[in-house]
């Protein structure tokens, strides 16, 4: 009885200092329905963080945060889809269904918001495209992506490029696949596409090649800032391995 006690009055003195410092009134709710853990929870996302400044702290405040607002967030696009089934209802949905991985229903989504004026709207039938790949509905995708560019020729966006380049291999299209790896490779604004041509090029049995373009993406690294290194660590630290 003394510890609920102690932890009710702990979790008062939260929500005294959610009020006066205008933080979340998501805050409160957590505070009211999970005393202890509640208020541990609030020290660290909320009040941690502005003692001990850092990169770290501010990590784990921005993943506290965005967990706990996933649900709500989610929730509240599925109500607004509920209640007005419009194309911008419907995408922002299919938004949050991907970044689940939920690709079948962002695809339906995605599908069901190319009517009307929208039919033929590049950026919602590239997404759509991109659900498909995820499915592995390779075929689709690339169908997707040609009616795209046939209604939108003027539509340029260097990560449809990309993934139309990633179709066309993965329907093992080599030289179409090819060709398109060389353009993209040549203004693509990170190392991705040159690290994917590069794992191609090993498939076909070109390594020589491969390992001139895996050795290209660690040069440019080296040369660039920090932040371009961690903005793309994912593909350099991948050349590096390949070599």
């Amino acid at each position: 009885m003394p510890f609920i006690g102690i932890s009710l009055l702990f979790s008062i003195v939260a929500i005294v200092h959610v009020v006066k410092t205008d933080r979340s009134q998501l805050w409160i709710m957590v505070l009211l329905a999970l005393p202890g853990i509640g208020v541990l929870a609030y020290l660290a996302v909320e009040v941690l963080p502005g003692l001990v400044q850092g990169r770290t702290s501010r990590m784990f405040t921005n993943t506290i945060t965005k967990t706990l607002n996933q649900g709500r967030t989610f929730d509240e696009a599925k109500r607004d889809y509920t209640l007005s089934k419009s194309a911008q209802s419907a995408c922002n949905l299919a938004d949050l269904h991907c970044e689940r991985e939920e690709y079948a229903e962002a695809a339906d989504l995605y599908h069901g918001a190319l009517t009307g004026h929208n039919e033929n709207n590049p950026d919602i039938m590239r997404k759509l495209a991109h659900a498909r790949f995820e499915l592995q509905q390779f075929d689709q995708a690339k169908n997707t992506l040609d009616t795209l560019i046939a209604n939108n020729p003027d539509y340029k966006n260097q990560d449809a490029h990309l993934l139309y380049a990633r179709t066309l291999a993965e329907l093992n299209d080599i030289s179409g696949a090819t060709e398109e790896y060389e353009t993209l490779i040549n203004y693509y604004t990170g190392p991705e596409p040159t690290y994917r041509f590069a794992k191609l090029l090993q498939k076909t049995g070109k390594s020589d090649r491969a390992n001139v373009l895996f050795k290209q993406i660690i040069d440019k690294a080296d040369l660039s800032p920090k932040h371009y290194r961690n903005l793309h660590s994912e593909w350099i630290n991948k050349a590096r391995r390949e070599l």
